[in-house]
């Protein structure tokens, strides 16, 4: 279990990962509480699929799990001299507003939510705990950075926070078709980097309702469970806090 705190709009917020015990009696001077991917259910949260991989079995019978597509891809691009792996296990400011750059456009391009100043500091806050993983594959012959995987870790389990990759800047589909392959390439290669450092659970980081990015989660196995992530109010401004919150949501839910 990880947990980190910060202030926001004058209230102190608590934001605790993996939680896997009780966090009652919680401190009375934090007004809110959010939880991601609790394994216990509590009033408040809301449950979601996520699907998780066993690290402790051996390298053959986690390749042995990937979709036969998908294992076609990696080994389309395991041997490309080309391609550097790199993971950042103590990421500097200037290292983790690279990634926010490179996501951001990436998260333009799709139309997707933005890695905002809010959540930088939640990924400086985590690295503070050596609690973030930044991995990404450069194009040594073109300088290029081509794809990102952005991990929250506690020593046992390791779950992607943020994935991004620039093929959508390109109507090639040469690059395109490569940069996804990468891609594969760099969630296997994080999956046996975990594996080799200890970690028991290498997890997806939630199943969405999108069918591509569900059907390209699904590919790489592993088991379906279901966790529980939400906001939790511990005082009145708390409170007036998740009220506005759900009426924003409504309103965008409803194209206002």
């Amino acid at each position: 279990m990880l947990s980190i705190s910060k202030k926001m709009y004058g209230m102190n917020i608590k934001q605790i990962f993996f939680q896997e015990k009780n966090i009652f009696p919680i401190d009375s001077r934090i007004d809110l509480v959010g939880i991601t991917q609790s394994t216990l259910p509590m009033e408040g949260l809301i449950p979601i699929e996520t699907l998780q991989k066993d690290l402790t079995k051996n390298e053959e019978e986690l390749f042995n799990d990937i979709s036969k597509s998908t294992k076609k891809r990696i080994k389309q691009v395991q041997k490309n001299e080309s391609l550097q792996k790199i993971i950042l296990t103590e990421p500097s400011n200037q290292e983790i507003l690279l990634f926010q750059n490179f996501y951001n456009q990436f998260a333009k391009k799709k139309q997707t939510h933005l890695c905002s100043p809010y959540h930088v500091e939640t990924l400086k806050l985590l690295r503070d705990q050596q609690a973030l993983i930044i991995t990404k594959i450069k194009d040594v012959n073109q300088s290029q950075i081509l794809c990102y995987r952005v991990y929250a870790v506690d020593g046992k389990r390791a779950t992607p926070f943020y994935s991004a990759s620039h093929y959508r800047l390109t109507p090639n589909t040469h690059f395109r078709k490569f940069v996804g392959n990468v891609h594969c390439l760099l969630i296997w290669e994080n999956m046996i980097w975990f594996k080799n450092r200890g970690y028991k659970i290498y997890d997806s980081g939630g199943l969405t309702n999108n069918q591509n990015i569900r059907n390209f989660k699904l590919k790489f196995g592993g088991e379906i469970i279901t966790e529980y992530s939400g906001y939790l109010a511990n005082s009145l401004l708390g409170r007036a806090a998740l009220h506005i919150r759900k009426w924003k949501l409504s309103r965008k839910n409803r194209g206002e």
